[in-house]
């Protein structure tokens, strides 16, 4: 788990963080009725912290790409790429000041990952945002989560991120400049396909298409400092930002009912590799849970990334599972 870093924070040390009092500014009712199950808008207090200056933030970087974990640093040139594109298509910049200096102008998006673990007022954000969504959701919140990141990005005038989805619930909130985020339901259908999402948790990061005869199915939030708006859990959704830099913040959870779908989406896809049919994840309780079950058998015992807690199983089995694949030829359903 990610979310030991609070007990490593020196609580005597004074930093801006001390004169935010909470965070999330929102209905309780609107947030616990939605929470984790569609798009809704919300506001915050972290634009008046002084935490997620430009400065601060470069300072944060230069500790991450020190630190050699070359993951957790990752600046793109999306000014060619559009809503259809792919992350994996967009060229990476490596020059941090070059790219910081030149952001007004060159394109970038770039994305400063588990900064928690490189900034102590960072950790401590993340901490009382957990704090708080469990107040707010009403249920016992620590408990579910397996993994928690504080994820910083910046942006350059103009351009759009690619449409795709998460595995994580999510939070985005807006510190500097505007973008209009597109979110569509989760539970669409026509817009995410059972088999795209088999794909996704197979570690096919690409899935899913863009549809654009679709796009009316999803719902604009144009957000500004202050501003923040839920992404659940493997919501698809597309992100364009404003005429000016933004700086954004993005609060993803991993949690144990949405590692046990996704045991079950990776056992139908390696059911599909053999040509049956297998039935989405709700549909039969029963198969759902000899499914989880059976992947989580495959499950890293001690996890220490999203890499590992998602996708382990999957990385496992890639072998075998290529092995069934040729030596198989029914069609049979499940």
């Amino acid at each position: 788990m990610n979310i030991a870093f609070e007990n490593e924070i020196e609580r005597g040390s004074y930093s801006t963080f001390d004169k935010i009092e909470h965070i999330l500014e929102t209905d309780q009712r609107i947030f616990k009725e939605n929470y984790n199950v569609r798009p809704f808008k919300l506001h915050h207090t972290l634009c008046r912290s002084g935490l997620f200056e430009i400065p601060e933030i470069v300072k944060t970087a230069r500790s991450i790409i020190g630190s050699g974990n070359a993951a957790d640093f990752l600046a793109l040139d999306l000014r060619r790429e559009s809503i259809s594109s792919k992350f994996t298509e967009a060229a990476q910049h490596d020059r941090l000041t070059e790219v910081i200096d030149r952001l007004g102008e060159s394109g970038s998006w770039i994305r400063l990952s588990r900064t928690q673990d490189y900034n102590r007022d960072y950790a401590r954000v993340l901490a009382m945002l957990i704090d708080e969504i469990g107040t707010h959701a009403d249920r016992p919140f620590r408990q579910e989560v397996t993994w928690a990141t504080l994820t910083v990005i910046l942006t350059s005038p103009g351009i759009s991120t690619p449409f795709h989805i998460d595995h994580e619930s999510n939070f985005l909130f807006q510190i500097k400049g505007e973008k209009e985020v597109c979110l569509f339901d989760p539970g669409d259908r026509e817009v995410l396909p059972e088999i795209e999402l088999e794909r996704f948790y197979a570690s096919s990061y690409n899935t899913p298409r863009y549809k654009p005869e679709l796009q009316g199915h999803g719902q604009i939030y144009r957000l500004t400092p202050g501003e923040a708006v839920h992404h659940p859990p493997v919501a698809p959704h597309w992100v364009k930002n404003g005429d000016n830099i933004s700086v954004s913040l993005s609060i993803s959870f991993c949690m144990r009912p949405l590692e046990r779908r996704a045991r079950i989406y990776q056992a139908n896809f390696m059911l599909r590799q053999l040509r049956l049919k297998p039935r989405p994840p709700g549909l039969s309780p029963g198969r759902d849970a000899l499914k989880a079950r059976l992947v989580s058998a495959l499950e890293m015992a001690d996890p220490k990334t999203f890499q590992d807690i998602v996708y382990s199983p999957m990385n496992r089995l890639k072998s075998p599972m290529q092995f069934l694949k040729k030596v198989s030829g029914r069609r049979v359903a499940t």
